[in-house]
């Protein structure tokens, strides 16, 4: 995670003696977006059926890295202007309440 901070280039250009494909920092920091949201979801399945207490909480713990890790990725992600969230107006909420609410009678 530090690593990614302290790179100062806009774009990296992968393989042999720096002929390829250019991958820019958007393109990188979504990429670990994704594979930290994806390694969440499998560390989660291995909590759910791990047998062992002890393995159990291990995993829980692992969980716990990862989207502390995600978090940070995200937020990174945000202060660099690639990751924008709207937040929903008042109106918006108003109406998905009234939805779901008479869905759950």
């Amino acid at each position: 995670m530090a690593q990614m901070g302290q790179q100062t280039g806009q774009s990296t250009q992968t393989g042999m003696g720096g002929q390829g494909a250019s991958v820019s920092d958007r393109e990188l920091l979504q990429l670990a977006l994704n594979e930290t949201k994806y390694t969440a979801v499998a560390v989660n399945a291995f909590a759910l059926e791990a047998a062992d207490d002890t393995l159990r909480r291990d995993y829980l713990t692992i969980l716990g890295d990862v989207h502390n890790q995600e978090k940070q990725i995200f937020d990174l992600m945000q202060q660099k202007g690639y990751y924008n969230v709207k937040n929903a107006n008042p109106q918006d909420i108003s109406q998905v309440k009234s939805k779901f609410s008479g869905q759950a009678q």
